[in-house]
């Protein structure tokens, strides 16, 4: 899957940006400054990174309420790195960006190599960040969240029900590991012994069908003649 990066900004240079991040095989979202006060929430969940160039047009650059809404963003828990681009060349300008709460800023001009170069670190360092006081198992582009319960796979949160949970919760503490029929029995049912039921079987065909329906990378995977592995190859 490829890496999400929402664009915020206007004009040609932004152009610019987005072509080279599209031919280096990056899947870009553009947005302009007027529609930071709508409700996208949405739309960022599978974001992985956002840039935002902040340019001069007239005598104007990024009003307060627009950089209080992005903060509203960036304060509602996704752990998505900001990158500003700016044509001010000035510390106070920089500190008041990063006091917003953006990771990186890069003053024009800019030489796409290096801003690519800083795209990638951002990218390695936020990999597996989660909320503070979050317990997250990140398995391929599947998160499984221990404390919220909640899963999402690729951006896109998947309605389990509790035992159907528990089951995947079980697999993924396991990754990559051969889970037994018995083994899942015993710890997610509950049964000391291999009672005489296809109920993991019939659990793993429901789980099959919202986590990996429709998609290419199939996590769940049958060992023959053992039970089922969740299987990450990274």
């Amino acid at each position: 899957m490829k890496t999400a990066i929402l664009l915020i900004g206007a004009g040609e240079q932004v152009s610019l940006i987005q072509d080279v991040l599209c031919s280096e095989g990056y899947e870009v979202q553009r947005m302009e400054w007027s529609e930071l006060n709508q409700s996208v929430e949405p739309s960022l969940l599978h974001i992985n990174l956002i840039i935002l160039v902040d340019r001069e047009e007239g005598t104007k650059h990024c009003g307060q309420d627009q950089k209080l809404e992005l903060k509203r963003w960036l304060d509602k828990g996704q752990v998505i790195p900001l990158l500003v681009i700016t044509s001010i060349a000035s510390p106070q300008f920089i500190v008041e960006w990063l006091d917003y709460g953006a990771n990186d800023v890069m003053e024009e001009p800019i030489h796409m190599t290096v801003m690519l170069a800083r795209i990638r670190n951002l990218l390695r360092v936020f990999a597996n960040a989660t909320p503070e006081g979050e317990e997250v198992i990140v398995v391929d582009d599947l998160k499984v969240n221990l404390r919220s319960r909640r899963v999402n796979r690729a951006g896109e949160y998947l309605t389990l029900t509790p035992k159907e949970y528990e089951l995947l919760e079980f697999l993924a503490l396991h990754v990559n590991e051969a889970c037994t029929r018995s083994d899942i029995l015993r710890e997610v049912w509950g049964y000391e012994y291999a009672m005489d039921t296809n109920v993991v079987d019939v659990y793993i065909k429901h789980l099959r069908v919202k986590v990996d329906k429709g998609r290419s990378v199939k996590l769940i995977h049958t060992v023959r003649g053992i039970g089922y592995m969740l299987h990450d190859k990274n």
